[in-house]
């Protein structure tokens, strides 16, 4: 090769790395970083519901997410159930509960469940590995989610109704 030539591949691969580095950028730099703290992507998963159907957290984009972690066996658990019900039946149009049960077997939960008429969105995390993930210490643990997936807020232990109310309003 002469040395034109070498100097024009060179300039060539200079400006394709150069290209590639700038979008790369570009496109990282717009969305959060995914984390479990206020301001960054919510990480995705995938669990079962009640009734054996797979649910995946970004199956809700486009809507406002209060992610709450609980059990059956947990005392302030049960007590804010029935404020999370009432919450649900309030006209949010895009905000969704999802109420991801920690450790339990579905009969279990699901007993829970009917027992106390609750209707919003039920999942299983059986072996513990989304409450992990969301480094979820002691329950009830909840998250506000954003429409693009962006933690707004996290609370350890029980919340008010009207507290929900508040998290619900701001998340509008």
């Amino acid at each position: 090769m002469n040395k034109k030539i070498k100097i024009l591949v060179i300039i060539t691969l200079l400006i394709g790395i150069f290209a590639f580095t700038y979008v790369n950028n570009q496109t990282t730099n717009n969305r959060p970083e995914v984390g479990v703290e206020i301001g960054k992507s919510a990480p995705d998963f995938e669990l079962r519901d009640l009734n054996d159907k797979s649910v995946k957290l970004s199956d809700y984009r486009g809507q406002k997410i209060f992610l709450n972690f609980w059990a059956s066996w947990c005392p302030p658990c049960r007590a804010e159930m029935p404020d999370m019900q009432k919450l649900h039946d309030e006209d949010f149009s895009d905000f969704t509960i999802i109420a991801v049960n920690v450790g339990e077997n579905k009969s279990t939960a699901a007993e829970f469940i009917m027992k106390n008429n609750l209707d919003f969105e039920v999942i299983l995390d059986n072996e513990k590995e989304v409450s992990s993930e969301y480094l979820v210490r002691g329950i009830p643990t909840s998250y506000f989610l954003d429409e693009n997936g962006v933690i707004i807020n996290k609370i350890s232990g029980v919340i008010s109704y009207q507290k929900m109310i508040e998290l619900a309003e701001l998340n509008d």
